[in-house]
Order: C-alpha cells, then sequence, then structure tokens
C-alpha cells in the first residue's frame, strides 16, 4: 500500500508545470506574479544582450550581423533600469542633470564676460531685468553738423 501511495506522488509531482512549482515556492499570488515578472524582465535583458553580441562579435556559429542596433540597445538600457541597474552615470551621482550651483555659476560667468543681460520669466508673467542707464548722446544733423534737440527734434 505504501508503494501505491509513493508512485501515486511521483506522478503527481511529473504533473507539476511552473504554476505548481511556483505554488510550491510561495502560495501567495503577488509574490507569484511578481516572480514571473522578474523572469520575464530577465529574459528580456538576456535575450537583448545576446542580440547586441552578435551585432559586435563573430561567434561561432552565428554569423555577425549586419542591422542598426539603437532599438535593441534601448530595449537592453530599460530592461536594466527596471532592475535599478543605469547604463551612465555622472560621477556626482545625480544623473548627469545641472545642478542649481553650476547654473548659478554658468550664469555668473556669462554675465562678466560679455555684455548681455539675463532676464528671468516667472509665473504669473513677470519680467525682471537690470535698467539700463545710457549716457544721452547730442544728436547731430547729417548734412549741417548743427545739434538736434533731444525734446522737439528741430534744429538748435
Amino acid at each position: 500500500m505504501t508503494e501505491e501511495l509513493k508512485t501515486d506522488e511521483s506522478k503527481t509531482e511529473e504533473k507539476k508545470g511552473l504554476i505548481g512549482k511556483l505554488q510550491d515556492i510561495t502560495p501567495d499570488k503577488d509574490e507569484q506574479v511578481a516572480l514571473i515578472g522578474v523572469a520575464v524582465r530577465l529574459g528580456i535583458v538576456v535575450w537583448s544582450g545576446f542580440i547586441l553580441t552578435l551585432a559586435y562579435v563573430d561567434l561561432p556559429g552565428f554569423q555577425k550581423q549586419n542591422f542598426d542596433p539603437t532599438f535593441i540597445a534601448s530595449v537592453f538600457t530599460g530592461a536594466l533600469s527596471t532592475f535599478g541597474l543605469a547604463t551612465a552615470k555622472d560621477k556626482r551621482g545625480n544623473g548627469g542633470g545641472v545642478t542649481k550651483e553650476d547654473m548659478e555659476a554658468m550664469i555668473a560667468k556669462s554675465n562678466t564676460q560679455q555684455a548681455e543681460q539675463v532676464i528671468r520669466v516667472q509665473t504669473p508673467l513677470t519680467i525682471n531685468g537690470a535698467e539700463v542707464v545710457t549716457t544721452p548722446q547730442e544728436k547731430v544733423d547729417p548734412l549741417t553738423q548743427r545739434p538736434i534737440d533731444p525734446q522737439t527734434g528741430k534744429l538748435v
């Protein structure tokens, strides 16, 4: 009798598929879905990495493929990013963005090097800029070389 139970148990173990094995690992449905998701993402990383390798390397048994690998590279980096990995990082660790201090330094440098004015536009729309005071120059008539009155516009 015990032999029959053993053979029945071995037959049920053979019949278990992927879902049965997942249920043995964890009974929680959310964890099962998470495991399947990780497996799918890992499969995409492996597949896209292999295709990218074929684009650049001659492997024995596989011909070097001639195609534009940008799409596969974007799939590869996207799948890697779901695992928290990034293919390019800034040395400072901010993802390559410009910090507020960097922006202020660039503005200060451009203001000292060139005769330009920085205007900041904010919402609601307000335009703030420095007042430029110019010394009025005397206008002169080009034909007679006589001065022109700035208020009336007539020759003096």
